[in-house]
C-alpha cells in the first residue's frame, strides 16, 4: 500500500454519509487504545531490532498521517504548545470524532515500525486484542483481519538480485467495519470473513469487504451487487479447487447447479442458494431499471449479507475448505 493510500483509504473517507449509524467512542475507549498502543509499541523485540521502544516513532508516525490527512501541522488548541507529537496526537484521540478515531484503529497497523513490536505470523493476534477492548464498551465496530498471499518473484536486491525468491504480501490491511446483530456477526460474519482470508480467495474477500463498505454507506443497491460478486467469487474457486468444469463467464445460477451436482447437497438446495443472485439481479444497482426506480431497503440490504455470509459458510464446510 502507497504512502498517500495509507493515509487516506480510511474509515472516515470510504463512506459518503460517514454519520450514519456510527455511536460516539467514549472516554475510557480512548484511554484504553491509547495506553494500550504505549504497551504494544514500547515491547518491541531489542534483539531483533535493536531496540525495544518503538512508541516514539509510533506517535511520530501516526503524527505525520494526521497532518497529511487533515491539513493541519498541530492539532492541540491548548495557548500552549504541545511538548513531542506525542502529546499532540494524544489531544486529537481525546476530542475527535468517532468516525476521526475508527481512522486511527486502521493508521495503527500502517506505521512502518507495526512490524517490528508484531510478529509476523501472528499480527491478528493484536486484531484481536483491539476488538476485545471495542466490546468493552460494547461498541458497534469490529476489525478485520489482515489478509495475506505468498508469491514468486525475481529479486533485484544484492545479494539475491535475479534469483526467485518467496515473498509475502499484505494484500488488505485490518479496516473497521459496523457489528451488527451479535448472534449473526459472531456465528456468521466473523466465520465468513476468516474463511475468506485464504490467498484464493482474496478477490471474493474484497468483494465482500465492499458489501460491508456500501451498506455501512447507505449505497443498498451496491451493496447487493456486492454481495453477488462475492458469493460468485467463491463459487468459481471452489470449482477451481476442486477440479470440477466451470467458464469464469458462468452465471451464480450455473456455478449453483455445478456446487450441488458435484457435493452432497440435494437439488433443492438450489433454491435458496439462488437468493443472493436474485436480489442483485432484481434490486440491485448491476442491471439497469428502465423506468422503474429500485429502492433497496436496509433491512433486504442486511438480508443480502447474511445470507451471503451463511451461503459461503455452507459450501465452504460442505467441500471441506473450511
Amino acid at each position: 500500500m502507497d504512502f498517500l493510500r495509507r493515509i487516506f483509504d480510511v474509515f472516515s473517507r470510504r463512506p459518503d454519509t460517514p454519520n450514519q449509524g456510527l455511536r460516539q467512542v467514549p472516554d475510557t475507549t480512548r484511554r484504553r487504545v491509547i495506553l494500550w498502543c504505549q504497551k504494544l509499541f514500547s515491547s518491541g523485540d531489542q534483539f531483533l531490532y535493536g531496540s525495544g521502544d518503538y512508541s516514539t516513532q509510533f506517535w511520530d508516525e501516526v503524527h505525520e498521517f494526521l497532518t497529511f490527512r487533515h491539513g493541519r501541522f498541530q492539532f492541540s488548541t491548548s495557548p500552549t504548545p504541545p511538548g513531542s507529537l506525542r502529546e499532540d496526537v494524544i489531544e486529537f484521540l481525546r476530542t475527535c470524532t468517532a468516525e476521526e478515531f475508527m481512522d486511527f484503529f486502521e493508521y495503527i497497523f500502517r506505521v512502518d515500525c507495526f512490524d517490528k513490536v508484531s510478529p509476523t505470523d501472528n499480527e491478528n493476534e493484536s486484531v484481536s486484542e483491539l476488538n476485545q477492548l471495542l466490546r468493552v464498551d460494547d461498541l458497534p465496530y469490529y476489525i478485520t483481519n489482515f489478509q495475506k498471499e505468498t508469491v514468486k518473484e525475481i529479486s533485484q536486491d544484492h545479494p539475491f538480485a535475479g534469483r526467485e525468491i518467496t515473498v509475502i504480501r499484505i494484500v488488505e490491511y485490518p479496516r473497521v467495519i459496523m457489528r451488527e446483530n451479535e448472534v449473526l456477526h459472531s456465528q456468521a460474519i466473523v466465520p465468513t470473513l476468516t474463511f475468506l482470508q485464504k490467498p484464493v480467495l482474496k478477490n471474493a474477500n474484497s468483494e465482500f469487504l465492499d458489501a460491508l463498505e456500501d451498506y455501512r454507506k447507505g449505497d443498498f443497491g451496491d451493496c447487493l451487487t456486492k454481495c453477488g460478486s462475492a458469493f460468485e467469487s467463491v463459487m468459481k474457486v471452489i470449482c477451481a479447487e476442486k477440479g470440477w468444469a466451470f467458464k469464469e463467464a458462468d452465471t451464480a445460477n450455473t456455478l449453483i447447479k455445478t456446487v450441488v451436482s458435484n457435493s452432497s447437497l440435494d437439488s433443492y438446495f438450489e433454491t435458496p442458494l439462488m437468493v443472493v443472485a436474485t436480489l442483485r439481479n432484481r434490486l440491485s444497482s448491476s442491471h439497469g431499471g428502465g423506468a422503474i426506480m429500485r429502492n433497496v431497503s436496509p433491512h433486504l440490504a442486511r438480508f443480502a449479507i447474511n445470507a451471503t455470509a451463511s451461503n459461503i459458510l455452507l459450501l465452504a464446510e460442505e467441500v471441506g475448505m473450511q
